[in-house]
């Protein structure tokens, strides 16, 4: 059985669409990259590329979520964001809707972090809510600036996707 997981990454203000194969390789933009990539540990891949000369280099890749989501490459540090095409398209669709706007729930999972309150002010773009899924954590953000009318999330608790987290006003 072949299992592919896909992820849509924002590098450097660029979208790519990143594809790890069943078989340890990898595509990225739908163009194969040669490579043998394994995880030794939750949050550590081994990744051996193989270059147009044929020569193979050797990356351990750890992933940083302290700050701001980045991952650690031969020492260096290099932001990303995790991103659904489909969600952004959705906000940038509806920038200026007005009115209460709900944040829900893009997968299914476990709620591990709530870092607002009911009645707190928010900015656009602001850490609501922290969803554990697959063993990643995904930082939900405010889609726009106002109020928390609704907390629904409670840390500890398991959601379903589409479920609605709070809602700002």
């Amino acid at each position: 059985m072949s299992q592919t997981t896909t992820t849509w990454v924002n590098l450097d203000g660029r979208l790519h669409k990143i594809a790890l194969l069943a078989d340890g390789t990898a595509e990225v933009d739908g163009k194969p990259i040669p490579a043998d990539i394994r995880t030794l540990a939750p949050g550590i891949l081994s990744i051996l590329l193989t270059l147009p000369d044929g020569t193979t280099r050797s990356f351990r890749c750890i992933a940083d979520d302290r700050d701001d989501p980045a991952v650690l490459i031969d020492g260096q540090r290099i932001p990303y964001t995790i991103a659904d095409p489909r969600s952004l398209r959705a906000v940038s669709a509806s920038a200026t809707h007005s009115g209460p706007r709900p944040l829900k729930a893009p997968m299914p999972g476990r709620i591990v972090r709530v870092l607002v309150a009911a009645g707190e002010p928010v900015e656009a773009g602001q850490g609501c809510v922290v969803i554990e899924a697959m063993k990643m954590q995904n930082e939900l953000k405010a889609p726009k600036a106002g109020i928390i009318a609704r907390l629904a999330a409670t840390v500890g608790e398991t959601v379903a996707a589409g479920a609605t987290l709070l809602i700002i006003e």
